[in-house]
């Protein structure tokens, strides 16, 4: 399927596993570069950045200046077209409330 996205820039958080894996090879496989950001860069996240197209960001959007310093990533390709937000995070609430 031709989206397209050729040429394109993305930013794709959370992008080490799961979803946001698959997001960027999908991303990638239409020909748009990749910032993939997540705070572990190594496994196969690691092994897809030996493609020009993808840029691995080790970083935590939890920090107040994560996401400005993820996106600012972009800049360094002209800009950014497109923002995938997939970070998530679960705060465990043991006591019911």
């Amino acid at each position: 399927m031709d989206l397209n996205l050729r040429g394109k820039i993305a930013v794709v958080t959370g992008a080490s596993k799961g979803i946001g894996l698959a997001i960027t090879k999908a991303l990638v496989t239409e020909g748009a570069r990749v910032i993939a950001g997540a705070r572990d860069v190594g496994g196969e996240l690691g092994a897809l950045a030996s493609r020009a197209s993808v840029r691995p960001v080790s970083i935590d959007l939890a920090e107040p200046d994560g996401p400005l310093a993820l996106v600012a990533h972009a800049e360094e390709y002209g800009g950014l077209d497109i923002l995938v937000n997939n970070v998530g995070a679960v705060a465990l609430r043991l006591g019911g409330s």
